[in-house]
């Protein structure tokens, strides 16, 4: 596994879940998330920005990683319905990809730290390239609202693994 690997001796839970072919297109990865989030008591304030984060990873790492769809089929008209009938149809028909979700919590200086992976078995991306969205774009968006969102944001060399860490202010984990 590349650098981003969670240490899992240091996390107080951590939580993995890898869907792989046509469970890629049955499963709600993203409530699972949600619930195991829930259910360790990870803040109730915080659950709502962690979901968001969980969700935009994880629908990048499909369409773009495991999918291959392209962005920039959004921008033009009738972009955004062209792009969900071309996703279902790859989805149908995909059954050789995989997506790894991984949540692991610790303390850090007595605050709650959340690390996000997700690795998918697509072919990456130059995480060095720009990647802030445009005005007026249609897509784009997704990172930059998880960058907000997170403390750090981190890619491996091939951009098939991102680690997004989260803190928030409350009370020590159980």
């Amino acid at each position: 596994m590349g650098p981003l690997t969670t240490n899992r001796a240091q996390a107080r839970w951590s939580f993995a879940l890898e869907l792989a072919g046509c469970e890629l297109n049955a499963a709600d990865p993203v409530a699972t998330c949600e619930q195991a989030l829930a259910r360790a008591g990870w803040p109730r304030d915080a659950l709502d920005s962690v979901t968001l984060i969980v969700a935009e990873l994880w629908h990048n790492a499909l369409e773009h990683g495991v999918l291959g769809l392209d962005s920039a089929l959004k921008e033009r008209a009738g972009g955004f319905s062209d792009y969900y009938v071309l996703r279902e149809r790859l989805l149908r028909e995909n059954h050789s990809g995989r997506v790894r979700i991984e949540l692991s919590a610790r303390e850090t200086q007595g605050e709650p730290e959340l690390a996000i992976e997700v690795e998918d078995s697509g072919a990456g991306f130059d995480p060095r390239a720009p990647r802030a969205p445009l005005p007026g774009r249609r897509s784009g968006r997704g990172l930059a609202i998880v960058r907000d969102l997170c403390e750090r944001l981190e890619f491996n060399a091939r951009g098939n693994v991102v680690r997004a860490t989260c803190r928030w202010d409350g009370p020590p984990l159980c």
